[in-house]
């Protein structure tokens, strides 16, 4: 049986991508609400955009 890895690339993969996408979002979360650090900081430390903090801040902060 072949493999199809070889016809599936990771970043192009549409669950791939979400599930990566919710690391993210948790990693972010835990930082946002453990420690007392600057968006731009939380953003280098979880690997994404000062955008993509901001966003889960008023995501956490609306609920």
């Amino acid at each position: 049986m072949d493999s199809i890895a070889e016809y599936i690339k990771e970043e192009r993969d549409v669950l791939y991508l979400r599930g990566q996408e919710r690391a993210q979002t948790k990693c972010v979360t835990n930082l946002l609400q453990k420690l007392n650090l600057p968006f731009e900081q939380i953003a280098e430390i979880a690997g994404v955009t000062v955008d993509f903090v901001k966003s889960v801040h008023r995501q956490l902060t609306e609920k």
